[in-house]
């Protein structure tokens, strides 16, 4: 009985610092300053994941939300993620989360679970290839203890976005993982919007037409 009482008063407490967790994400959406997130009244080290530094990668001039020839766009996001405080986190999930609505950034699949060799991660029309060993999408489902990292691009595909964000915009979008205590850390990121000359799409859109 008393073991069963443990368990439900944690699981509860992970649900409210989750709960706790979305409120101070929406607020700081709405663009209302918060305190850096250990300084805030309820958090716990064990719990909360405020015991990791998220932020870009070493190769920010990479960082770009880019228009593919069939019009979707690709997601270059170079990412570093450290556990600084003892313990470790459980890395389930991570996600992307842009200032227009798109829940269907996807990551790309491992080339090795494809059978692709060698394998280079490829954005699909497009001719650019990434060295498996640069990119994070097959390990960033992963266990950091203190002082552990994980580094590199993180390659996502997701919807056109509003004609509103223009070419060559810098654009916040939210990184966040979900981690073993069900809560989502997450940091504010800079991308640069790319997208491609109207000609290149009105060719595009041309030979489409030819071939109905």
């Amino acid at each position: 009985m008393e073991v069963f009482l443990k368990l439900t008063m944690r699981q509860r407490a992970n649900h409210d610092f989750r709960k706790l967790m979305n409120q101070w994400h929406a607020l700081e959406t709405a663009g209302i300053p918060l305190e850096p997130l250990e300084d805030r009244v309820g958090v716990d080290a064990r719990s909360s994941g405020s015991g990791l530094t998220i932020r870009r990668g070493r190769d920010a001039w990479r960082s770009e939300i880019r228009e593919l020839k069939h019009g979707r766009f690709a997601y270059i996001l170079p990412i570093f993620i450290r556990r600084d405080h003892p313990g470790k986190t459980i890395i389930r999930d991570s996600w992307i989360e842009p200032p227009w609505l798109d829940t269907n950034v996807e990551w790309l699949e491992d080339p090795r679970d494809e059978g692709r060799h060698p394998a280079y991660y490829n954005f699909p029309g497009d001719t650019e290839r990434f060295a498996r060993e640069k990119v994070v999408n097959h390990r960033i489902n992963c266990v950091l203890s203190r002082g552990n990292i994980c580094e590199g691009l993180l390659l996502g595909v997701g919807l056109r976005p509003p004609e509103a964000f223009k070419n060559h915009q810098q654009i916040e979008i939210t990184f966040g993982i979900l981690d073993q205590w069900d809560c989502e850390p997450f940091a504010k990121l800079q991308m640069r919007m790319n997208r491609l000359p109207t000609r290149a799409k009105q060719i595009n859109r041309s030979a489409r037409g030819a071939m109905v």
